[in-house]
């Protein structure tokens, strides 16, 4: 089993916090009928989701990394 500092493990919850909180969001769930190109005000919208979603398991996985080496 591995171990986080206190700093890591308040970061780590704040970072699943998030991440709830991004499932919730309107933008991370693709409508069927969505066509990239269509309208690029949602697309922007689209990508910002993504990119932010993509940062927050990013920085989930540095910490867990960082927790299991015991840094």
């Amino acid at each position: 089993m591995w171990k986080m500092t206190l700093k890591q493990r308040r970061r780590h919850g704040e970072l699943m916090s998030q991440l709830r909180r991004l499932q919730l969001d309107p933008y991370m769930k693709l409508p069927v009928d969505y066509t990239n190109g269509e309208n690029p005000d949602e697309d922007e919208k689209y990508a910002a989701a993504l990119e932010t979603l993509k940062a927050v398991v990013e920085e989930i996985h540095e910490l867990e990394v960082a927790g299991r080496e015991g840094s």
